[in-house]
């Protein structure tokens, strides 16, 4: 069997979300489908890219090893078709979104309906990428508009600052934590912790501000998407620190969020590399974000504590 652009796609998808069920949701297809990619995939490649333990996909070291090649080449698989699609849809009301996890799912879920409320003949496509590939994906016009983090190299690109909000505490209901209106850094001393994975920028700030209050948690479990994380919490696995759009998407779910008394902010930048007439469109679509996302952090300040909201996450003035 040859290598498709199916099997590619899921693989892409599972590697960069963390579960099945997210990359379903973000191709748009169903569990078994992606489940039969990832197998006609490892079938045609001779290789176990992931182990299956609990009904849940960890990727083995040659997974990891593939994915960086995939990263690198991913966009230039079908790079002829691909330029083509962009010429014809430069006419057609057709927007491209690139941007990080975090924002792949309930977010970005949201800010589409609200847009199509309003521009229900347009057309949209959304992939979840890194940070440094949200980057490269815009400056080739791969994307229209792309959100990534704030400490990257956006040389050449419309930069505008999105989110500097607090990073939060999130627990399961019944926690002990639960109750709690704040948490300090030092409450997580001898927590099981569930964080991102080690090479996340968000990861090393939180390191490094656990490191320095000498906070060491009873276990670890890491993951690669702040989704995952929040849903292990649920779970009861253990307790985390995330930004609060992400967590948005658990309430009601048996996430408990808090108040992080630290200087541990959730920043990201957009970017734009735009010309023609999707100017409009991605000017209009960027409207849509920024107005989701002042509607979603007013609902985390309200779900934090409703005496407390004017003091809990928002939007700061943009950086200068």
């Amino acid at each position: 069997m040859k290598l498709g652009m199916r099997q590619l796609d899921a693989f892409q998808a599972v590697m960069t979300l963390g579960t099945v069920t997210a990359a379903a949701n973000v191709l748009a297809t169903s569990q078994p489908a992606v489940t039969r990619s990832i197998r006609q995939l490892e079938d045609a490649t001779g290789l176990q890219l992931f182990r299956r333990v609990r009904g849940r996909l960890d990727p083995t070291p040659d997974a990891r090893e593939l994915m960086e090649t995939v990263r690198q080449s991913y966009a230039g698989i079908d790079r002829i078709a691909q330029v083509a699609s962009q010429l014809r849809r430069r006419h057609t009301g057709h927007l491209r979104v690139g941007c990080l996890p975090a924002f792949a799912q309930g977010f970005i879920a949201r800010t589409i309906a609200d847009f199509l409320a309003d521009h229900p003949k347009a057309s949209l496509s959304v992939t979840p990428l890194m940070s440094s590939d949200v980057v490269r994906a815009t400056r080739s016009r791969e994307v229209d508009i792309g959100i990534a983090a704030y400490d990257i190299d956006v040389t050449g690109l419309d930069t505008r600052p999105f989110t500097d909000c607090p990073e939060i505490a999130v627990v399961p209901a019944g926690h002990p934590l639960a109750g709690r209106e704040v948490v300090a850094p030092a409450d997580l001393a001898g927590q099981p912790l569930v964080m991102l994975g080690a090479s996340d920028p968000y990861r090393q700030r939180l390191d490094r501000l656990l490191a320095g209050e000498g906070v060491t948690p009873a276990r670890l479990v890491e993951t690669p998407t702040s989704s995952a994380l929040c849903a292990m919490v649920v779970e009861g696995v253990g307790v985390g620190v995330v930004n609060p759009i992400t967590a948005l998407d658990f309430i009601g779910q048996g996430l408990v969020m808090l108040r992080l008394a630290a200087d541990l902010p959730f920043v990201t930048t957009r970017l734009q590399v735009t010309t023609g007439s999707a100017d409009a469109l991605a000017a209009a679509f960027i409207s849509a974000l920024e107005l989701r996302r002042d509607r979603d952090l007013a609902a985390v300040a309200a779900a934090l504590n409703p005496a407390e909201a004017a003091a809990a996450p928002r939007h700061r003035p943009p950086r200068r």
